[in-house]
């Protein structure tokens, strides 16, 4: 079982970690938030399709239905949604707002999970998911002063989105690692219709945009999807919070645009309450393994 949590942790923080550099990845290219929304999820459908592909040439004889029926399903369309409802709140609020709203992903995952799983979250992740909320709160303090819209309800609804992929995908031992390029697939079909043209302005802009939409959020979204095979649906949302610490911290060494002292404080308390919980919980898992068994 210790086994178990520490590949969990450090899948769920890869997965987190590369998420961070989407920002970063999407504020160099530019373009209209439609217009990446549908070639990112276009781009992770097509990734999806050549790892099937390659897999199957390397295993041509191994399983490869790795959507597992109808929870993959399932699993895909709350993905699909998350990306909607992310570039759309993004349209209509603040960033601090919708950062702020969608860092309440733990906790809807800790709800779900005892009412879908009757798994209870340790006290541990309890305390871990508000400490690491009140260090969104600091974040996001600057800008909570514009009120709430219809953005900030949207917001939610990503928020609500991404828990309840990771809770669903909990119910399933299959690897789920395609299900946000089905997802993806699902969201560039629903945006088609609004996007007013298909060129991003550049080549530079299309070049990024494969390594986004080809490499980066694939393969960050997939091992999230991986992790709640080895981790509470809770504790894989609060590496969720990663993103929204590090993606500002890229934005300056990168582009220059400095973070303010809210951003920097409340992403230390975030980054800090990460770690120790981690620590903690491995820890924990390792006394257990180590007692003697009666």
């Amino acid at each position: 079982m210790a086994d178990s949590s520490r590949t969990g942790v450090l899948i769920a923080f890869a997965g987190a970690f590369l998420l961070s550099f989407d920002t970063l990845l999407l504020r160099m290219i530019g373009a209209e938030p439609l217009q990446m929304a549908f070639w990112r999820g276009l781009s992770m459908f097509a990734a999806g399709c050549a790892a099937l592909f390659i897999l199957k040439v390397v295993r041509p004889h191994a399983d490869l239905r790795m959507l597992n029926g109808k929870t993959g399903v399932t699993v895909a369309c709350f993905y699909g949604i998350a990306s909607i409802s992310f570039v759309a709140s993004a349209m209509m609020t603040s960033i601090a707002n919708m950062l702020l709203i969608i860092a309440t992903a733990p906790f809807w995952a800790a709800i779900l999970a005892i009412v879908i799983l009757n798994e209870r979250p340790s006290r541990a992740t309890l305390v871990a998911c508000g400490v690491a909320f009140s260090g969104m709160l600091v974040v996001a303090w600057p800008g909570l002063r514009g009120g709430i819209n219809a953005g900030d309800a949207i917001a939610l609804v990503a928020a609500l989105s991404m828990a309840c992929a990771f809770v669903v995908s909990r119910r399933t031992r299959a690897n789920l690692a395609l299900a946000p390029a089905l997802g993806g697939l699902m969201s560039a079909i629903v945006l088609m219709p609004f996007v007013g043209g298909f060129w991003l302005g550049s080549w530079q802009s299309m070049v990024l945009m494969g390594v986004e939409g080809l490499l980066l959020v694939p393969l960050a979204l997939g091992l999230l999807a991986m992790a709640p095979r080895y981790l509470p649906a809770p504790r894989v949302g609060l590496f969720l919070l990663l993103e929204t610490v590090l993606g500002p911290l890229w934005i300056w060494a990168v582009l220059a645009e400095a973070p303010t002292a809210y951003a920097l404080s409340g992403g230390l308390i975030v980054v800090a309450t990460l770690a120790l919980h981690s620590l903690y919980s491995m820890r924990r898992w390792r006394r257990f393994a180590a007692a003697p068994k009666h």
